[in-house]
């Protein structure tokens, strides 16, 4: 069992996901929210103390990591406090977004960094075991280079949650944005559309072709009945079709594909389909530990995080003035 301590503030629905994870870990020393019945509640079920006020908390229960769960515009402002006034924190994991705004960001990013925080922001789609296989499967050159990725992620939320998760770019495109980063770089242009509910951008479709010649169409939308993780990833000798929630891949090659290189992996046979198996957020959470122990720079770090908001922020200005945008996606090499 780990002997790291770990405390959780906000106790909404990642909080509630993150409080069970860290309870069967045995590292839960804490969990904070202004709603006394909720963190009540959720304190019971996991065996650890509740407190209305985090900066309590984090003074009573002197933990290592911290777990920022609360609203997206507050995540910064939070994480600014955590940063600057409490000497003993070794790490903190940030629920995506790293903040509302890429000025935010940066923000947070340069006190972190001079304190010298482990950082882990939840991009937590980059820890499903079928995007990793996926990703290596690209950079190994197996279905040679790509040349269009869609992305499809939608789903439905109510329409009281959406002024606390912020727009649709932030809330679930920063997961396809940073997956886009492991893919492709360099110069591009972004243009993007979108409806709104209450002004805010609830659904948009956003393209993204990258100078090099790479194309990546996302569907994103949280006013979708059920719900849908797919990508699709066409190369010059071949597709990879996922299934993010089912966790399959299918592997298919074409008929005239160009004679594989020698140092190419040998895939399943035509038409295979690979299960992998897990659960993205303890990924995530075990990462978070593992980085806390060691000092490592998590999977998601926040330049990650940063990446994805320049994309986020690029995405609603072209919605909103209807013009293509140009980005520069920095290769995380």
């Amino acid at each position: 069992m780990s002997s790291r301590r770990i405390v959780i503030i906000g106790t909404g629905n990642m909080g509630r996901i993150h409080a069970r994870i860290l309870g069967d870990l045995g590292v839960l020393v804490g969990v904070a929210d202004k709603d006394k019945a909720t963190v009540e509640q959720v304190a019971k079920e996991h065996g650890t103390t509740a407190f209305t006020d985090f900066e309590r908390m984090l003074k009573e229960t002197e933990p290592e990591g911290v777990i920022i769960a609360t609203p997206t515009s507050t995540h910064a402002s939070i994480a600014q406090t955590i940063a600057t006034n409490y000497n003993g924190i070794k790490g903190i994991l940030i629920e995506k977004p790293l903040a509302s705004t890429l000025e935010d960001g940066k923000k947070v990013a340069e006190i972190i960094k001079k304190r010298n925080i482990v950082t882990l922001v939840s991009h937590s789609e980059i820890y499903n075991p079928i995007v990793s296989r996926a990703l290596f499967l690209i950079e190994t050159d197996a279905i040679g280079t790509p040349q269009t990725i869609i992305h499809d992620r939608r789903g439905f939320v109510a329409p009281a949650r959406i002024p606390s998760l912020g727009d649709v770019f932030e809330d679930i495109g920063v997961h396809d944005f940073d997956i886009m980063a492991r893919i492709s770089n360099g110069p591009a242009k972004l243009y993007a559309q979108s409806n709104t509910v209450g002004g805010i951008h609830n659904s948009g479709t956003i393209m993204v072709k990258f100078h090099s010649g790479t194309e990546h169409f996302f569907h994103l939308s949280r006013q979708y009945a059920g719900r849908r993780r797919y990508m699709d990833v066409s190369g010059t000798m071949g597709v990879l079709v996922l299934d993010l929630f089912g966790q399959i891949i299918k592997v298919q090659h074409l008929d005239q594909a160009p004679e594989t290189r020698g140092d190419t992996i040998q895939l399943p046979e035509r038409g295979a389909t690979i299960k992998v198996y897990g659960e993205p957020v303890r990924e995530a959470l075990n990462d978070f530990l593992r980085c806390i122990k060691t000092g490592a720079t998590p999977r998601v770090s926040i330049d990650d995080a940063l990446c994805a908001l320049e994309i986020v922020e690029a995405a609603r200005k072209s919605a909103e003035s209807g013009k293509v945008v140009d980005i520069e996606v920095r290769s995380r090499k």
